[in-house]
């Protein structure tokens, strides 16, 4: 995965994670409700910050996490259908690398 792959994929995540099947995570007692608004809110302004950077600016970053990014990102897809804990947990740490990633890079949401 690239910059760009990244960013195009968290655009992907993002909607998904607002379809009605997440939030039954919250009504079954699985996460909380803070939990669910705030990861949302966390992935959309990761996006958001995204694209209005440089991509060169977090490239080498993107690659150096590549692999755990790939393998987050391949359970989500394998999941979001199926087992949306799995698939919310999956975006959760996607979520988080991609933090780690604006933060070495200078980046702040």
């Amino acid at each position: 995965m690239n910059a760009a792959g990244l960013v195009f994929v968290l655009g992907g995540i993002s909607p998904v994670l607002g379809m009605p099947m997440f939030q039954t995570l919250v009504t079954d007692g699985s996460i909380s409700q803070n939990e669910f608004d705030g990861t949302r809110e966390n992935v959309a302004a990761v996006l958001a910050t995204l694209k209005k950077t440089p991509l060169d600016k977090i490239e080498a970053m993107v690659s150096q996490y590549n692999d755990v990014l790939t393998e987050q990102l391949d359970t989500f897809q394998a999941k979001w259908t199926m087992d949306y804990l799995t698939a919310f947990r999956a975006a959760q740490i996607m979520v988080g690398f991609v933090s780690t990633i604006m933060a070495k890079s200078g980046l702040s949401t």
